[in-house]
């Protein structure tokens, strides 16, 4: 199979499970959202971001790292296998005694320290899962962590729905995370015993040491770039009220929604990175600006069609209780086309083992994004936290993109990006004038902006022949292509 269709592969399995755990997604959060109300649900986002915190220190850039040894080299499966999964052991119950901690010294009420619990202990699992979902990954075989994350999502769907019909507290809400975590566990190690073996803990101190050596970067700019995109629901909690993080937290789930399409595809890539590095750098090359570019692409379009739209998106999901967030998804949306290219970045970076240089640059974004949500937040609440998140994400892009150039990888960032903004911006005013209801601007958007990406050339030739590649070639001589 050639690496296009490997990677096309891959992305669609994956994007096909994101797809559908989205739409469930999509409802439970609906639900929960409402009935919840902005306090419980404020409540739910900060145990949320608090456990996202604490969970980095459960992988210390460890997963990454077992993908692209593994990937290399597949001799390495059972070593990697048992001294990842020991080690995620200990990391993971440390973490947990420490977010215990934690919470016991703040000044929380018994709800929150409840909810921080449950939310906790189901970030925690699927922190331990990951030791199988990175095998999963460096075999690219994208088809078993599809199936974990539709089985994650359709728990919480389940779960969420009886909750909501039976009038649960916030706290039984939070236990359905829980056991989503624990039925991912369970299909993960069944799938992984029965392709790589059983897990055996190992305790390799030699390959420990060099674990820690080269993940540690990892690690570290992972904590940094968590700081920086979480620490503003903590902030929020603290000099606002939960009500806040509740309505922030309603325009942030919907942009970090759209996440999923960089992180299914930087997850595809990242094996097939590292190989190129090794095999073919000039690939490697092609390869990212192409990344570069289809994801511009796609974001610019969702940015100005949710900053016309978004009113319309937040009165149709959330009702006219949330009215107070279409500011903030107005405002937050524009980190999407910085993530986007964030993650393609970043995994470019690490698979060519300059991860090490990420650290000056998230540690700085980290300390101006604390900085910046003191004085933001103080001052402007919710908009103040969604004006540091562009920010935080804009300047993290910069930052990648003086790495890659450094290490003689150019980034076009002037052609990748004018033509689908202008594209965009027609299909923006377009939909704007028309003013027409929430799905049929959609529509209509998608319409005008599919013939401005024609009119304007933004696929070439050479696009062209990719996706041809991924057309049979029986067909292709029927179409005569």
């Amino acid at each position: 199979m050639s690496t296009v269709k490997t990677l096309v592969k891959n992305t669609s399995v994956l994007f096909l499970s994101q797809m559908i755990s989205y739409v469930l997604a999509f409802f439970y959060t609906l639900y929960s959202a409402r009935y919840l109300g902005t306090t419980n649900f404020g409540i739910i986002s900060f145990a949320t971001a608090i456990s996202g915190l604490f969970s980095i220190f459960t992988d210390l850039g460890l997963s990454t790292l077992t993908i692209r040894e593994v990937a290399k080299d597949k001799s390495k499966t059972y070593s990697y296998l048992g001294n990842h999964g020991s080690m995620k052991l200990i990391l993971s119950i440390v973490t947990m005694l420490l977010l215990v901690i934690f919470v016991n010294i703040g000044t929380f009420d018994d709800i929150t320290k409840y909810v921080v619990y449950l939310i906790g202990s189901s970030v925690i699992i699927n922190a331990f899962s990951g030791v199988f979902t990175s095998m999963f990954r460096a075999y690219e075989q994208m088809e078993y962590q599809s199936i974990a994350e539709i089985i994650n999502a359709s728990t919480m769907f389940i779960g969420i729905l009886i909750c909501v019909f039976t009038q649960q507290s916030v706290i039984m809400v939070s236990l359905v995370y829980v056991i989503a975590s624990l039925a991912v566990l369970l299909y993960n190690f069944a799938m992984c015993t029965k392709n790589y073996g059983l897990i055996h803990f190992q305790f390799n101190t030699k390959l420990w040491k060099y674990l820690i050596i080269n993940a540690y970067p990892l690690a570290i700019t992972s904590i940094f770039a968590l700081i920086s995109f979480k620490m503003n629901t903590i902030i929020l909690n603290m000099l606002v009220s939960p009500a806040s993080v509740g309505e922030y937290t309603a325009a942030f789930n919907l942009m970090q929604a759209l996440i999923f399409i960089p992180t299914v595809y930087s997850t595809a890539i990242l094996p097939i990175f590292a190989k190129f590095y090794v095999n073919s750098k000039e690939m490697l090359d092609y390869s990212y600006k192409k990344s570069l570019k289809y994801l511009t692409i796609l974001s610019m379009p969702i940015v100005i069609g949710t900053t016309v739209l978004s009113d319309k998106i937040i009165l149709f999901i959330y009702g006219a209780a949330y009215s107070n967030a279409i500011e903030v998804l107005a405002l937050i949306i524009w980190a999407l086309p910085a993530i986007f290219l964030s993650y393609v970045l970043g995994t470019s970076i690490a698979s060519i083992n300059k991860q090490h240089e990420t650290l000056k640059a998230t540690f700085i974004i980290m300390i101006l994004s604390l900085v910046g949500n003191l004085i933001f937040i103080h001052f402007f609440g919710a908009m103040g936290a969604a004006l540091v998140t562009v920010m935080n994400e804009v300047s993290m892009v910069i930052f990648y993109i003086y790495i890659m150039h450094k290490a003689g990888y150019s980034v076009p960032i002037k052609s990748i990006l004018i033509k689908p903004f202008i594209a965009s911006l027609v299909m923006g005013a377009v939909i704007y004038i028309f003013n027409l209801d929430l799905f049929i601007s959609i529509g209509l958007g998608i319409v005008v902006y599919a013939i401005m990406v024609l009119v304007l050339r933004i696929i070439d030739n050479d696009d062209w022949n990719i996706f041809k590649e991924l057309i049979p070639n029986k067909i292709l001589e029927k179409l005569n292509l």
